[in-house]
């Protein structure tokens, strides 16, 4: 299924390749060597390990007499870019043909329903957090009742000690 992720500048496009990458193990190709390095360090600044990925003028992607090197899938990063390099031209406008094409309000809608499910969860748990804080809470009033009601017998018996202490000495 081909995946289109598509939003404007700085908007994670490159850190959507990078967790597609680290998912699958497919390899990143970027217009040139220096966006492929950029790339590779982004991943490993954010903690993920993909393959090294590959720049549009990579011999890794055909052998020397033309044949394909592999039918493992790629993704590609900056499309539009990759193709005015590999072109050598400006691209103007791009047309693809796939039957199973995520719309960006079909994502939209899904990491919704996601994160609606997310956010359910949380308050689930939260829920049950409380339930154990009250328990918790209880727990303790008990024991601080518990440790005063023993305080207080221990500083009875300490008055009742002295008082017949007193005693026997005016006894005597």
């Amino acid at each position: 299924m081909t995946k289109i992720i598509g939003f404007g500048r700085c908007f994670g496009k490159t850190t959507m390749a990078i967790l597609e990458s680290h998912a699958t193990g497919h390899y990143i190709v970027c217009a040139n060597r220096r966006m492929a390095d950029d790339t590779f360090r982004f991943a490993k600044q954010l903690g993920y390990t993909i393959p090294f990925p590959l720049s549009a003028s990579d011999t890794r992607f055909r052998l020397p007499d033309g044949r394909k090197y592999s039918d493992e899938p790629v993704i590609i990063d900056n499309v539009e870019m990759v193709l005015q390099s590999l072109l050598g031209c400006p691209v103007e406008t791009i047309t693809f043909n796939s039957p199973h094409v995520i719309t960006e309000k079909d994502r939209y809608d899904e990491e919704i329903a996601e994160l609606k499910k997310e956010l359910a969860a949380c308050y689930r748990e939260k829920e049950e957090d409380q339930v154990a804080i009250e328990t918790l809470k209880d727990k303790c009033v008990d024991l601080m009742l518990e440790n005063a009601d023993y305080v207080w017998d221990e500083m009875a018996r300490e008055t009742a000690k002295k008082r017949a202490n007193k005693r026997k000495w005016r006894a005597k």
